[in-house]
């Protein structure tokens, strides 16, 4: 009795079969297999956003796809987590007000059009270099491209949103946040 389990698309193949199994089994049973990639589609190992403090280029933030914001303030020797309390790990775009970092603002949603863009959940601001995280609005934008921080006033921000990727956009971009709106 011969038993094969066959799984191409994963690049795995397991064959077991009795004492008496040969190589040659082994290759007819194979024989009419092709493979294929498939990927990568690694949702969490692309980086949408890279923001550096000017006055201490030692302390970064990388907002990933899928993975959240990540802090470091030792040139990249260690990172710390700080959006995993969010609505979304989906980031698009992280801005730094380089009159004062620890003034942040943030946008949700990976903006880059392919099959595995997560959406977003609007933007987001932290007053205390991303320890808290206050939701500004805009959550219909889903996927933010872009946040500028007006050079002498940080409470005026403008957000680049894309929209939806696969479907309809009408006016999505609204906010009840008076802080927040989005020029179209």
């Amino acid at each position: 009795m011969k038993i094969a389990i066959l799984l191409p698309a994963a690049g795995v193949l397991v064959f077991a079969a009795t004492p008496s199994a040969t190589a040659q089994d082994l290759a007819s049973t194979v024989a009419g297999l092709e493979y294929r990639e498939i990927g990568p589609a690694n949702m969490g190992g692309r980086i949408a956003s890279i923001a550096v403090v000017e006055s201490k280029p030692q302390v970064f933030y990388v907002g990933a796809a899928t993975g959240g914001i990540w802090k470091t303030e030792n040139h990249g020797t260690s990172w710390t987590p700080l959006f995993d309390d969010q609505a979304t790990s989906s980031i698009g775009d992280i801005a730094i007000f380089q009159t004062n970092p620890n003034l942040i603002w943030v946008g949700t949603g990976e903006p880059q059009n392919r099959q595995s863009s997560p959406y977003g959940h609007g933007v987001y601001r932290s007053t205390d270099a991303g320890m808290t995280w206050t939701h500004m609005g805009l959550e219909g934008t889903k996927h933010v491209g872009r946040i500028l921080i007006h050079p002498r006033n940080p409470d005026v921000v403008y957000v680049a949103a894309v929209g939806h990727l696969w479907g309809p956009n009408e006016r999505c971009c609204t906010s009840t946040n008076t802080r927040v709106r989005l020029i179209s």
